[in-house]
């Protein structure tokens, strides 16, 4: 199970982070493609594991 924390900045951005990924952050005009970019990221970093 992944667990995310996802907010909106100041500016108005979607801004989504994992506790897999320390360090990086995925920023979305919605929070819907804050949450594709860190998925993406997570296929990247972990090819084999995300499918948990």
């Amino acid at each position: 199970m992944r667990e995310f924390t996802v907010y909106q900045d100041d500016d108005g951005y979607w801004i989504a982070e994992c506790v897999e990924l320390p360090g990086y952050r995925a920023k979305g005009g919605t929070r819907e493609e804050a949450m594709e970019k860190i998925r993406s990221a997570l296929l990247t970093y972990f090819p084999c594991r995300c499918g948990d």
